[in-house]
């Protein structure tokens, strides 16, 4: 039996891998239909909702930059901050598609 997903805005279900956003909102991942993110939560930037998604393009590049930069201070004299930084990042993004992408529809 699967679980269908739905969105948190208009709790209609997601049908497909391209109609879906997700969105870190509240310290918990969430995902959303790509017209409901646009029209609520595109511009709402506080410290609990990123205005950002984690999936999608930028996303992924968000991703691969902080994969990158996240093996700088192994082989530098800089921080260790930045690898803890950028594995959350990486770690975010991985769990995103886990949880939500690897089950919908391409």
């Amino acid at each position: 039996m699967k679980k269908d997903l739905h969105c948190e805005k208009c709790l209609m279900p997601i049908e497909c891998r391209d109609d879906l956003v997700t969105v870190w909102a509240f310290f918990k991942i969430r995902p959303y239909h790509e017209a409901c993110y646009a029209h609520s939560l595109k511009g709402a930037a506080t410290l609990f909702v990123g205005n950002t998604p984690i999936n999608g393009f930028s996303g992924n590049v968000t991703a691969i930059a902080a994969f990158l930069f996240m093996w700088i201070p192994l082989f530098t004299d800089l921080t260790l901050g930045i690898t803890v930084i950028g594995s959350l990042v990486v770690l975010t993004r991985m769990y995103s598609f886990i949880r939500f992408e690897k089950k919908m529809p391409l």
